[in-house]
């Protein structure tokens, strides 16, 4: 899902279809390393941020799931939940 949403981004596209563009020996500039090289650093540098959102998040929920409550009712009664 992290590729599919860093794809739908004009720069990261561009720079896929540059990278691509290089396999073919008519069309090659440079070195095919030179290419793919950034673009591989920003999508795992991108991917380890998302998966430390996620742990974050995750860690977050479970904070608040752990949290006592209160659950009222329409008759006016209140329990205490744990």
């Amino acid at each position: 899902m992290v590729l599919f949403n860093q794809f739908r981004q004009f720069g990261n596209l561009f720079f896929l279809l540059i990278a691509l563009s290089q396999v073919i020996p008519a069309l090659r500039v440079g070195f095919l390393v030179s290419y793919l090289l950034p673009l591989a650093v920003v999508l795992l540098t991108t991917m380890i941020k998302e998966f430390y959102d996620d742990l974050s998040r995750r860690q977050k929920d479970n904070e608040i799931n752990a949290q006592q409550f209160k659950q009222l009712y329409l008759e006016g009664g209140v329990v205490k939940k744990i």
